[in-house]
């Protein structure tokens, strides 16, 4: 993994598993560039516990390059039940879908 930060990244919200979370910037890039684990804290909770929400590309589409980083954050969706963490390095924009989490 690849440590990163994407400062836009910081204060954004994400509603999972019935509860909400503020990501905190910090990205974890996987060697292959198919998954980011990003650093989150429950926010509606008065235990704010923190955990890293996973986000993945599907059936192989191209992935991010870990070897040439930058602040490449966009924006998240939602479609339907599904989120989404939109990555664009021009000329190409990445969808990585939120597969779930884990606990700190």
């Amino acid at each position: 993994m690849v440590e990163t930060e994407w400062l836009e990244l910081g204060g954004t919200e994400v509603q999972y598993g019935d509860h909400t979370w503020e990501l905190t910037g910090t990205v974890d890039i996987s060697q292959t560039g198919d998954m980011l684990a990003v650093e989150a804290k429950q926010v509606d909770d008065v235990r704010q516990r923190t955990a890293v929400l996973r986000f993945e590309l599907q059936d192989g589409a191209p992935s991010l390059n870990p070897g040439n980083l930058g602040s490449h954050f966009d924006r998240l969706e939602r479609t339907g039940d599904t989120q989404y963490l939109v990555v664009k390095t021009e000329p190409r924009t990445y969808r990585y879908e939120l597969q779930g989490l884990e606990y700190e």
